[in-house]
């Protein structure tokens, strides 16, 4: 019994010793990581959509144990010891190859399945939806083109109106000295 309790705390000392180690490796692997996208230029959200994407490409052919893929980016390591330009590492264990795509059930020209359809639709539906914007952007910019030629149009009138003030206070001038050269002349006569 007493062989039974020190087995047990055995076998708890090296479990601990393989989660510290296992922890040590994965904050190894991490900062890898981390220095390969940043050599690379790359963010980890970039690498997760692109897993995520060639994942999805992948499971269209043939059945993948998701758990167990390792994508990452490495560093090629050159024949005179410096660090290379970075390229991709994909290790995806294959479960089995999907029955429609063995060779005997593979078509020359194989229909257009499910999931190209969506992404068809997507694409269609972005187009479609930068059309709308390009067409937005349009409409705002005619209204805007609008609004400037109105305060254009606004401005002439105002220098118009001002111009025929001016126009109309310069006439009564005129006739307030005609008049008054009237009523000089007037005077004049009256005085002779």
């Amino acid at each position: 019994m007493f062989e039974a309790i020190a087995n047990f705390f055995k076998k708890l000392k090296k479990s601990e010793k393989q989660e510290n180690t296992n922890s040590k490796n994965t904050a190894k692997e991490r900062l890898h990581l981390v220095l390969m996208q940043d050599r690379a230029n790359v963010s980890a959200d970039f690498l997760e959509l692109m897993k995520q994407e060639i994942i999805e490409v992948i499971k269209k052919y043939i059945e993948v144990e998701e758990e167990a893929i390792d994508v990452r980016l490495t560093n090629k390591v050159q024949d005179d010891g410096t660090t290379g330009s970075p390229f991709l590492y994909a290790n995806i264990p294959i479960l089995n190859i999907r029955n429609d795509m063995k060779k005997d059930n593979v078509d020359v020209k194989p229909d257009v399945n499910k999931e190209d359809k969506k992404v068809s639709n997507k694409q269609e539906k972005a187009k479609i939806e930068v059309e709308e914007k390009k067409e937005d952007i349009k409409k705002e910019q005619k209204i805007e083109e609008e609004k400037k030629e109105e305060k254009n149009k606004d401005k002439k009138e105002k220098t118009e109106n001002n111009n025929t003030e001016e126009n109309k206070e310069k006439d009564e001038k005129k006739v307030q000295e005609v008049e008054n050269k009237k009523d000089e002349a007037e005077d004049k006569d009256k005085k002779e």
